[in-house]
């Protein structure tokens, strides 16, 4: 990992120097509503007591702050350094205490040997500083803080006419924070791919493609109080996304597609899943007007996992089931400044109904909000 920060330190003062330089800055600020941020359970037993929707569920107004910085540089019309930061904290109005903020950066670095055949590679790093537990956990405890640092380097080609294909590796260390008296970390690593073929129809450019990966990863749990190996996890993951885009103009289009996605659990065989569904992206794009809105069904099947009800497992493996929404949009009023809306749903069924555990159980998270963003 040294070496590849010497690099990229290397080649972007290089680049700087001899270069064309473009950057941008966007500050955007939204007021909304959280519904069950902490994705609960809507009852709960817990020592005897019935807790319930009221006790368990936080809410709130919140204010998000989300600041975007880009700058890219080109020179000898080969070499290509982009740098992303981006700071964005939500704070609850309601319950502060359980605001949070978050810091993503990347840096890439592409080199084209030719018009057909690039080198692609990318540094990345995210802090998500928040307190509390998620109630999307299984076997292992998932605190919502962590700290993650990845690195991707592969080949992008044009195997034929009208096609691009990307395959890179990649890595990724990332570091939970603890929680109680208990401490969670990973490794993984993994190819990941994609081929889109891109043809005229009428004028307008389809897209099909597909894209996925094969990833391993490596979990380690401690007591963080004695830091003392207290478990291991060894998971593969093998994702799959077959997709087309279907244009009705120039700025309106959408992409229905298919995704399969499986968990294999080497250490305990327990914790194995594999998920499937369809989704839909849609996007409209003009000089004043931006909107992108997905939507997904997604369902999740375990494989040695038995459901329970309160009383007893009731003969089937546990099943999730999701539906997704999300909606983005922004409308220009001139001098930089936009108007911006988000909606986000999230809901989880499951056939696991047991009112003594917390994990594995249904839970709805939604989220509304309106603002404004400058682009400067």
């Amino acid at each position: 990992m040294k070496n590849i920060v010497i690099g990229f330190t290397t080649v972007l003062t290089v680049g700087i120097a001899f270069s064309q330089n473009k950057s941008s800055f966007d500050v955007e600020t939204q007021t909304g509503y959280e519904y069950n941020y902490f994705k609960s359970p809507k009852v709960i037993r817990t020592d005897g007591i019935i807790l319930t929707e009221e006790d368990l569920i936080s809410s709130s107004m919140y204010q998000d702050i989300d600041v975007t910085y880009r700058f890219r540089t080109k020179w000898e019309k080969k070499n290509r350094f982009r740098l992303f930061l981006n700071p964005f904290s939500r704070i609850f109005y309601e319950n502060v205490d359980d605001s949070y903020w978050s810091l993503n950066a990347i840096a890439k670095y592409d080199h084209k040997f030719g018009r057909s055949f690039s080198f692609l590679s990318e540094l990345r790093f995210k802090r998500m500083n928040r307190e509390g537990l998620g109630g999307d956990q299984d076997v292992l405890i998932n605190p919502l803080g962590y700290t993650n640092y990845g690195a991707t380097a592969g080949f992008q080609f044009v195997p034929f006419e009208s096609n691009k294909s990307t395959i890179v590796g990649f890595y990724n260390f990332k570091d939970f924070d603890a929680f109680g008296v208990r401490d969670l970390q990973f490794d993984e690593f993994g190819v990941q791919f994609s081929s889109i073929q891109a043809f005229d129809v009428s004028n307008l450019e389809h897209k099909i493609g597909l894209n996925g990966y094969f990833k391993k990863r490596l979990y380690d749990t401690f007591n963080a109080s004695e830091i003392d190996t207290d478990g291991e996890r060894d998971w593969d993951y093998i994702k799959g996304t077959l997709f087309y885009e279907l244009p009705f103009s120039k700025q309106f289009k959408i992409r229905p597609n298919f995704t399969y996605y499986k968990r294999i659990d080497n250490s305990t065989n327990r914790s194995g899943f594999s998920q499937f569904g369809p989704g839909t992206s849609i996007s409209f794009k003009n000089k004043t007007t931006k909107i992108r809105s997905t939507i997904s069904f997604i369902t999740r099947n375990y494989k040695a996992i038995e459901a329970r009800d309160t009383e007893e497992v009731i003969g089937e493996k546990l099943k999730y089931e999701y539906a997704n929404f999300q909606l983005n949009g922004s409308q220009s009023i001139g001098n930089g400044f936009s108007v911006t809306a988000t909606v986000y749903s999230r809901i989880r069924s499951t056939n696991y109904t047991d009112i003594d555990a917390r994990s594995f159980r249904n839970y709805r998270n939604q989220y509304a909000g309106v603002g404004l963003l400058w682009e400067f």
